[in-house]
């Protein structure tokens, strides 16, 4: 079933602008979170009651550095070390 790429654009620009209303509506801190680690990671936290930003941010990054644990910029064997 072939679809009218006009209207396949269309429903995509409706999904675009739609996802952007929502992130301009959060608070600033919220939509700083979205800039950094994407919508989806920010409203799955906000799904599961984490609601403050400090919150969101420290879940995200214990996360992150658990898995990705080099990707400091001055991390030894997955340590951070400090810059000098």
């Amino acid at each position: 079933m072939d679809r009218d790429p006009i209207e396949h654009q269309e429903f995509v620009d409706r999904k675009r602008a739609a996802r952007m209303r929502r992130v301009d509506a959060m608070p600033a801190e919220l939509r700083e979170l979205v800039h950094e680690y994407g919508l989806p990671v920010v409203r799955a936290c906000l799904d599961l009651g984490v609601r403050k930003p400090n919150q969101i941010r420290h879940l995200v990054e214990t996360i992150l550095d658990e898995f990705l644990p080099t990707r400091g910029s001055y991390s030894k064997q997955g340590l951070r070390t400090e810059k000098g």
